[in-house]
């Protein structure tokens, strides 16, 4: 036995010594990069639209292998496929040093990949990952339709006001309908609304009727007509008024209201049947008082006022018109029994809910103008008319053609053919005027106004209610102009003394809306 440990012993001692022998081997040392290609120059992120072209050239780095591959890919960011689409975009662009590609894809977020390899160090490979994001061919921003008396386009302005996200200079994505779809709008517009299911509705005030319009490059994908479930013949195309609360749409075509809920984005759940249960002709305005939270009660569905029997209406969740109950105690006036023409009508402030702000006035007698304020954030208890303000006094309201109203604070604006007033219905009842657009547009106008209110369903924007547009019109030029106003969004006031910015490269413009992507 202890012969056999001496054995073992000097077995190991023997291969010491020959493990510190010393190496007389020649060796080859490479210094295998992975660095091949500079990519310092390359932004953090790129952001561009569809049917933009993106060139990007790259140098070698000083040193590098001449014998290089490339390949550069689009691949999705998220894990999983497009819940809409089905597609998990993993695409190769090119196979060359410099890359120029038109960007096709759906707009999302995706990465830009590129791979160098180094086919004379065994592929040992540079990967650089950029963050990639397309936009819509039609950019988020203020859509315009514009046109002359037979035919209509939309143009979108452009700046870091509206799409929080750009930083360039502002700019007018001129005529995108026509660029897309090889034709201009037929008729006279007459509204224009992006519904956040990822569609815009345009409307013309002729028996085409318009139509719905996919939001990345507003190619047609229905027409008026088409967008019931029984196609609506053109003798009974009569668009009136369009809105939408959460992904619910309200219509008014020839007096009769539409509703129809839009669940799941990218799938058009085409309107039914009118809304039956009362008789009446709905007056071109909609209270779009659903939603969600503190501000909304579903006992509502939709709001409007009858303009034949002169009384306000509202539609349940079974599509069902409704008359409001006999007025309580604390009614300011009888919801059933209004005996006035509706001017105008928008949802708006109220210090415990929104509220539906409806200028009313006496038949044929707009010297008699009142406010009657609505708030449905509570069941039907009678008292839903909480508010009959008498404004009839005010400066330029008889005259006013336009109005506009805050939901940040008690904001009214009302706008002549050339004068833009505030009023004070909170307090004094007066309005105070605030820009003449003959003295610095001489010749022009108005032919709109509208309030910088996003949808509810979309996030919070920085700017909501912060933006007044004034739209103009040249009669003797065909110009039209859109106006952009910085305002005080609790108060109204206009901010600073530049405050009104000018867009021009219109036609008369008819309807304005903001597009959120």
């Amino acid at each position: 036995m202890k012969r056999k440990y001496c054995f073992a012993a000097l077995m190991s001692l023997s291969l010491f010594w020959v493990g510190c022998a010393k190496d007389e081997g020649n060796y080859i040392y490479k210094d295998v990069s992975t660095n091949f290609v500079d990519a310092t120059g390359m932004p953090d992120v790129y952001i561009a639209k569809q049917n933009d072209v993106v060139n990007i050239s790259l140098s070698k780095v000083e040193g590098s292998s001449n014998d290089l591959t490339y390949e550069w890919k689009l691949v999705t960011q998220s894990y999983t496929a497009d819940p809409f689409t089905g597609i998990f975009v993993n695409k190769q662009l090119a196979t060359t040093k410099d890359l120029s590609f038109k960007v096709e894809d759906a707009p999302g977020d995706y990465y830009l990949m590129l791979y160098v390899k180094d086919n004379a160090n065994g592929g040992v490979a540079q990967i650089i990952k950029k963050p990639f994001t397309i936009r819509s061919y039609a950019s988020p921003g203020l859509m315009v339709l514009h046109g002359d008396n037979s035919q209509s386009d939309i143009s979108i302005l452009v700046n870091s006001k509206l799409y929080t996200q750009y930083s360039g200079a502002d700019y007018v994505q001129a005529n995108v309908f026509s660029e897309i779809n090889g034709k201009k709008i037929a008729g006279v517009g007459a509204g224009i609304t992006h519904m956040t299911q990822n569609w815009v509705d345009v409307f013309t005030n002729n028996s085409n009727g318009g139509f719905r319009l996919n939001q990345n490059d507003l190619r047609i994908m229905n027409t008026y007509s088409d967008m019931f479930v029984v196609p609506m013949a053109s003798g009974d195309v009569q668009f009136q008024a369009y809105d939408r609360w959460s992904y619910n749409e309200l219509l008014v075509n020839k007096g009769d209201l539409y509703f129809i809920s839009q669940p799941t984005p990218n799938i058009f759940n085409k309107f039914g049947v009118k809304c039956f249960g009362q008789d009446y002709v709905a007056a071109p305005f909609i209270g779009a008082v659903g939603g969600s939270g503190a501000g909304y009660n579903f006992s509502y569905f939709g709001a409007f006022y009858d303009a034949k029997n002169r009384r306000f209406l509202y539609v349940d969740n079974n599509k069902d018109v409704k008359t409001f109950l006999a007025p309580g105690a604390a009614a300011k006036f009888d919801m059933r029994n209004v005996g006035k023409d509706m001017v105008y009508a928008e949802m708006g402030y109220g210090s415990n809910g929104p509220r539906w702000y409806c200028v009313m006035q006496s038949p044929n007698n707009p010297a008699t103008r009142q406010l009657y304020v609505c708030q449905f954030n509570v069941m039907d208890d009678g008292n839903r008319g909480v508010d009959l303000i008498d404004i009839s006094a005010a400066n330029g309201l008889s005259n006013s053609k336009y109005f506009a109203f805050g939901s940040k604070g008690n904001v009214m604006y009302h706008a002549t053919d050339t004068k833009i007033y505030l009023n004070n219905y909170a307090g004094s009842k007066s309005s105070t005027e605030l820009y003449d657009v003959s003295t610095s547009y001489a010749g022009s106008v108005i032919t709109g106004m509208k309030l910088f209110k996003p949808p509810v369903s979309i996030p919070v924007h920085p700017n909501d209610g912060k933006i007044l547009y004034v739209t103009l019109y040249n009669p003797t030029t065909n110009a039209g102009t859109v106006l952009q106003i910085d305002v005080n969004e609790a108060n109204g006031a206009f901010v600073g003394s530049g405050a009104v910015k000018a867009y021009t490269g219109f036609g008369k413009i008819s309807a304005i809306s903001y597009k959120a992507k």
